[in-house]
């Protein structure tokens, strides 16, 4: 029997309350085997400040996935460090996982620059993409991609670093576990 296996890609920088809506959202309609958090070791278009090294990004999204109750970590792109090329990772992952159909998770932003993924025509023939709005409402899709639409909820993880900087609270924008952790690190704060 095929397995659903579901990855959801991204810095996690810190990972947040929208994060955990998206997660939610295709875990409950796509219903699969397993939901991996995939995070990046850097991603190849996004720019890299405030950067957290990826023990401390690793330990947040434990903390969530407790809190999700679904979930586990695919250290695929942290263990091959570099530049994280999500074509490489599903390369990989699709040969070491003959029997399972793939779906990766991104949102309306990434979408609208798909064109520029390393290798994103061979990356598509091995995976399905499940896009989710972000900074829309509504998305419309290319034929062999799933949307979902989520309630909007705009929050980045930029915005969450730039209010820990201006010492405002982030409160209900990530997890209580999340929240008391960064700010026993003193994670963002110059």
């Amino acid at each position: 029997m095929t397995k659903k296996i579901v990855l959801y890609g991204g810095q996690f920088n810190p990972i947040h309350t929208a994060h955990m809506l998206v997660a939610n959202e295709v875990f409950s309609q796509i219903k699969p085997d397993k939901f991996y958090f995939l995070p990046s070791y850097m991603a190849p278009l996004k720019t890299h400040e405030d950067y957290l090294d990826a023990k401390f990004r690793i330990k947040m999204i434990e903390m969530v996935i407790e809190e999700l109750g679904f979930g586990d970590i695919c250290y695929s792109e942290l263990e091959r460090k570099g530049q994280s090329y999500t074509y490489e990772t599903l390369k990989s992952l699709v040969s070491d996982n003959p029997n399972a159909d793939f779906y990766f998770v991104i949102g309306t932003d990434q979408y609208k620059q798909l064109d520029k993924w390393y290798e994103i025509d061979k990356l598509k023939q091995l995976i399905t993409f499940i896009i989710v709005n972000r900074d829309t409402d509504f998305q419309e899709v290319e034929n062999g991609m799933i949307s979902i639409n989520i309630p909007r909820m705009d929050i980045s993880s930029s915005m969450i670093r730039e209010r820990i900087k201006n010492h405002e609270t982030i409160n209900i924008l990530v997890p209580h576990n999340v929240n008391n952790y960064i700010r026993e690190e003193g994670f963002y704060e110059d």
